[in-house]
């Protein structure tokens, strides 16, 4: 027979990291782990206690294994109850809790459990895997794929750009899901899911409230697409947990009923399993990984990690654009990630897709220059990827543009040292005499330069001051560093952090047990007799100095004595607790 007391000693026993992990792992309630409270974990016997209650037992055998819950069941090895021991509903030796045993004797999904392979394992439905088959799936998969990136990329953007907020009650709401849906065209249900899925691969962070880009997915947006997609799906198949890995895997790349080969695999999982194994299959359809629920070749090479099928399924890049009269820009295939990063510096896109479309104005043009691109840096970006030249009606807005706002750049000087204006003459010769900036002390290296010693973005900031059409050149800005991968500020600790703080709680409860020669401990052993009616074998010192065994069945333990019915006489016998030293079960 199992007792509390014998799962205390265990506890007792084991190396603080491991005793961490087992706490963390069995999720015990946040009142138990708490630090005040009448339901909060004092001893090694309450926290006993509290593994071996019927809800405490049953979310730990939810996560067993179809060959470890057979064991618990019917008996096995250490090596088949390794799980188990791991989250202390069985001991080394292989022998299981009784309140576990009951538990699992009474589930009503694991009594009539098969021990082998057997019917209860639902048939695999064979697919087709004729060649034409496989390339259909592959070119529709494919698709798919890049119909999903473009939607994340457009998404990441527009956290990049500030414009996803979080509710207070978490998420984001129906208007703000409509304008990011008609942004970047799609269907507002499908927005909120797509940024859950920026966040769980680590591109996006919700932050306390306002969304940010990370440095992973600030690399992610200018990766080319076959890139793009490995990085993706490697970073989606990094957050799925072992259960869900073990249940792919018996998949074999038949994902169309993965929900009752998880009820196989881990028969007693469904209510939390149920929902992970449907995202995960939904998610490798979204992700062009499985066509019609059958994971593609290319799907399955991405999963091992090869990305070399992606570059062949994946649709040609373009290098070159239609520039029109009208300020339109026509991409007629999917550019380049670089290159559609580089064209949206100086215009808007207007309509993804594989053959996206963009739009050049006098708005983007200033922004460009604001953001610290000249004018021949803005032309040289048109003349290379257009493949007409630049249209008339668009080279006299830049150049129109260009004369009011960015004309003069602001750079750091040579070394990184001071500042460097550059504008044309005139322009410098009203900087140079404007009573305002007479701080800046400047020098004149010759007619279109002016140098100071202080900071690029110093100056930049008092030339806007005074009007001055200036821009701040790319390589002068401050260092910005994106969101970090960590996630938003946690409301409480985590399970991890609770464990810890409870352990180290229960070793200085430890210590003051071996101060005071365990009497403590001795008591709460007794004690939890008490409550069971269970009869245990007391060991007495004698006045002699010789030891005695008592079998009694305890029925009281206060000031400093242990009353009981000794089994053996049948009489009542009360004794000193001091005197007690060794407690053991005598079921």
């Amino acid at each position: 027979m199992t007792t509390t007391a014998d799962l205390a000693a265990r506890l007792r026993a084991l190396p603080d990291d491991s005793l961490e992990r087992l706490v963390a792992a069995r999720s015990l309630p946040p009142a138990a782990l708490g630090e005040t409270g009448p339901q909060r974990i004092t001893d090694f016997f309450d926290l006993a206690e509290a593994l071996r209650t019927d809800d405490a037992v049953d979310a730990a055998v939810e996560h067993l294994p179809r060959a470890t819950i057979l064991a618990l069941r019917d008996g096995g090895d250490a090596d088949s109850l390794g799980p188990a021991i791991t989250l202390g509903l069985a001991d080394e030796d292989g022998a299981v809790d009784d309140a576990v045993a009951a538990r699992v004797a009474a589930h009503p999904d694991l009594v009539a459990l098969e021990r082998s392979g057997g019917p209860d394992r639902p048939d695999r439905a064979p697919h087709a895997d004729d060649v034409a088959g496989q390339d259909r799936a592959r070119t529709s998969g494919a698709e798919q794929a890049f119909s999903s990136m473009t939607v994340l990329a457009e998404l990441l953007r527009a956290v990049d750009a500030g414009s996803v907020r979080e509710l207070v009650k978490g998420g984001i709401g129906t208007p703000l899901a409509k304008a990011l849906a008609e942004r970047i065209g799609t269907e507002a249900d499908v927005v909120p899911g797509r940024l859950e899925l920026l966040d769980r691969v680590g591109f996006a962070d919700p932050g306390s409230g306002r969304w940010t880009v990370t440095d992973a997915g600030q690399a992610w947006l200018v990766a080319d697409w076959p890139d793009r997609w490995a990085t993706l799906v490697s970073a989606w198949a990094d957050t799925l947990g072992t259960a869900v890995h073990e249940v792919l895997a018996l998949a074999d790349d038949d994902l169309r009923d993965l929900v009752a080969l998880g009820r196989w695999a881990y028969p007693a999982g469904s209510r939390w399993l149920d929902a992970l194994l449907l995202d995960a299959a939904g998610t490798a359809g979204s992700l062009g990984l499985a066509v019609d629920g059958i994971v593609t070749s290319t799907g399955r090479a991405l999963l091992d990690g090869d990305a070399g099928p992606a570059s062949e399924d994946l649709p040609g890049t373009v290098d070159q654009v239609y520039l029109q009269h009208d300020l339109t820009v026509i991409a007629p295939g999917p550019l380049a990630p670089v290159d559609d990063a580089a064209l949206r510096t100086v215009a808007v896109l207007e309509a993804p897709g594989l053959a996206a479309r963009y739009r050049i104005s006098e708005d983007t043009l200033r922004a460009a220059f604001r953001a610290g691109h000249s004018r021949d840096d803005v032309l040289a970006l048109l003349t290379r990827l257009s493949s007409t030249g630049v249209p008339q009606p668009l080279a006299y807005l830049v150049d129109q543009v260009a004369g009011r706002d960015g004309s003069i750049v602001v750079d750091r000087g040579e070394g990184g040292v001071g500042t460097v204006v550059r504008g044309t003459a005139d322009q410098l010769d009203l900087i140079g005499v404007d009573a305002e900036l007479r701080q800046m002390a400047w020098e004149r290296s010759d007619l279109t330069t002016l140098t100071t010693r202080y900071p690029a973005h110093v100056v930049h900031t008092a030339l806007e001051d005074q009007r001055y059409p200036a821009v701040l050149a790319t390589g002068a800005r401050p260092e910005t560093h994106h969101g970090p991968p960590g996630r938003r500020s946690p409301t409480g600790r985590s399970p991890e952090q609770a464990a810890h703080a409870l352990v180290e709680r229960l070793r200085l409860t430890t210590q003051r047990g071996d101060a005071e020669p365990e009497q403590e401990w001795l008591g709460r052993q007794i004690d939890l007799a008490v409550r069971g009616r269970t009869p245990i074998r007391l060991t007495v010192r004698m006045p002699d100095g010789s030891e005695r065994p008592f079998s009694i069945i305890p029925t009281s333990v206060a000031a400093g004595r242990v009353r009981g019915r000794d089994t053996s006489v049948d009489v009542e016998r009360t004794l000193p607790l001091s005197l007690v030293v060794a407690v053991e079960s005598d079921a």
